[in-house]
């Protein structure tokens, strides 16, 4: 599912780099490109709590998840 039209972003977008580690909002802004004035709308901006959220829930399974 898209959750930034603008920049093309998927949900599973940011799940990937929830895995990498990269939870902090100014992080995953950077690496998503949603803090560019110039060639993003800005909605994602004030939305991303919301990929915080994300991000740390699929770190959070990431890391206790059993791998065989």
């Amino acid at each position: 599912m898209y959750i930034c039209v603008c920049k093309g972003i998927k949900e599973l977008d940011v799940r990937t780099l929830g895995r990498e580690g990269i939870t902090c909002p100014k992080l995953l802004a950077s690496t998503l490109g949603i803090d560019d004035k110039n060639s993003c709308c800005g909605r994602c901006i004030k939305n991303v709590s919301n990929f915080v959220e994300i991000a740390f829930d699929e770190h959070s399974r990431s890391k206790f998840s059993v791998k065989a």
